[in-house]
């Protein structure tokens, strides 16, 4: 790293620490996506993408901003519904924006981009220190008429396995109103450059539906030219949907329809933990009735191996009284990072249950007054498909969380209780405490009978940003 990068990496963490003890305003609402697209390629069928982008202080015309992103490249899907992934793409920023009245934003920060191969040996990363600019409304959901886009680039202080200095990109989309929609075209490029230069190009049609709130169902139809050496490195027709909140998003918890989640991370007990969780539910219809599909990607690493698991459910629920009922589909994947594996472990449940609407969120879902807040889930099911034997047919999770009062403004202590039983059981156990702005710290350890590695334990501490 060049003493000019360390220096650019010590300024940014320093304002975002003044920043952060500073603030006196609540940040603006985060921003959060979570997209599906079949790619007509020799090489993939499938790219699941989830993103968040989230404001954790503001200081005048100054937000600190945490953007993380997972970009899953699919190979196809087994009769058994289980993913045969190709690779794990995923970008984590610090960085900070700056609104300028009536010309738009420029950015800045310090990001990590890397790519790395699933169940096959191979990963590649740089490091960089970027700024950029951005028009008003580019971090809408939904909208604006008209052009709006940006540009960024980067100078590299470090990589490996890819020989790059630096990085250029920019979007750009144009919308227009065609009744409750809004119809267009929009284009984007990721490029890096140095001796492993290259580029990802993509351009295409869009329709946008908007759910209120800044929320929006997206249906996109592009053409995918990828050159990037962190990218998909393929090229073809991608077509999609995507369900998307944007910075101008109501600043209260979310009720259906929302997108909302978490981002994790956290180590101890020669592990560390990586996470990122976007829900997704629908508008109410039917009296309340909802769809919602949860994605969590998590990922573990050990002496014995890193794992990459997916936890997904997508299903129908329904409020009774202070409790959500609902059906759903459970899917759970197991595979391993950088490392030679031709073993797949997966399971499939159909499943039923109850919970509280506060269930793995960061607010209480059902107060109990001076007695402090509980949420509950409990859902059973039959095993569909295991990778495990299918010794049982059933399959039952849950968990349960305390919460004491308040101790101050939305601080909080609690302990909590995570279990799944059937053909492969985990359990995890928690205490910890709930901070103001959606911040978690907490210690936990849990046991995963499904990891391919040894060390099926762990203990550590883990830090929770909930948006």
């Amino acid at each position: 790293m060049t003493r000019s990068a360390r220096a650019a990496a010590a300024a940014l963490s320093a304002l975002l620490v003044a920043m952060a003890s500073a603030a006196a305003d609540e940040p603006p609402a985060p921003e959060a996506s979570g997209a599906l697209s079949w790619i007509d390629s020799d090489k993939l069928d499938l790219v699941g993408v989830l993103a968040a982008r989230v404001p954790v202080a503001t200081c005048g015309p100054y937000e600190a901003v945490v953007d993380a992103s997972a970009v899953t490249a699919i190979r196809k899907t087994t009769a058994e519904a289980t993913f045969l992934v190709e690779q794990v793409g995923y970008r984590l920023e610090l960085g900070a924006r700056r609104s300028l009245p009536d010309r738009g934003a420029v950015t800045f920060g310090v990001e990590e981009r890397g790519a790395v191969l699933v169940d096959a040996a191979g990963r590649a990363r740089v490091r960089l220190v970027t700024a950029g600019w951005e028009t008003q409304g580019a971090r809408l959901a939904v909208g604006p008429s008209g052009w709006s886009g940006g540009i960024e680039g980067g100078v590299a202080i470090s990589h490996d396995a890819v020989d790059v200095t630096g990085s250029l990109g920019g979007r750009v989309r144009w919308l227009h109103p065609v009744g409750s929609l809004l119809v267009g075209v929009d284009g984007d490029a990721d490029a890096l450059l140095g001796v492993d230069r290259g580029a990802d190009v993509s351009a295409g049609a869009l329709a946008e539906l908007p759910l209120g709130g800044d929320r929006r169902l997206g249906l996109t139809l592009r053409w995918l030219h990828g050159r990037n050496p962190l990218g998909l490195l393929t090229d073809g027709v991608m077509a999609g949907f995507d369900v998307t909140q944007g910075i101008a998003a109501p600043a209260a918890r979310p009720v259906p329809p929302e997108v909302s989640g978490l981002v994790a991370g956290g180590g101890g007990d020669a592990s560390a933990l990586a996470r990122l969780l976007v829900r997704v539910a629908s508008a109410p219809f039917l009296q309340g009735t909802f769809v919602a599909a949860e994605v969590d990607a998590n990922v573990l690493t050990a002496s014995t191996g890193n794992e990459l698991f997916y936890l997904y459910d997508a299903g129908v629920a329904h409020p009774v009284g202070r409790l959500i009922a609902g059906g759903w589909f459970y899917h759970r994947s197991n595979h391993l990072l950088d490392h030679p594996n031709d073993t797949v472990t997966s399971i499939n449940v159909f499943e039923g249950g109850i919970e509280t609407p506060g269930y793995g969120k960061a607010e209480p879902g059902l107060p109990l007054g001076a007695a402090g807040g509980l949420d509950a889930r409990l859902r059973a099911g039959w095993l569909a498909s295991s990778a495990f034997g299918e010794d049982v047919r059933y399959n039952v999770r849950g968990g349960l969380r305390w919460s004491s009062p308040d101790l101050s403004p939305d601080v909080r202590l609690y302990v909590a209780f995570e279990f799944e039983s059937g053909d492969a059981d985990r359990a995890i156990a928690a205490i910890g405490t709930s901070l103001p702005r959606g911040w978690d710290v907490r210690i936990e350890t849990r046991h995963e009978e499904q990891l391919f590695g040894r060390e099926d334990r762990s203990l550590m501490g883990v830090a929770t940003l909930y948006f």
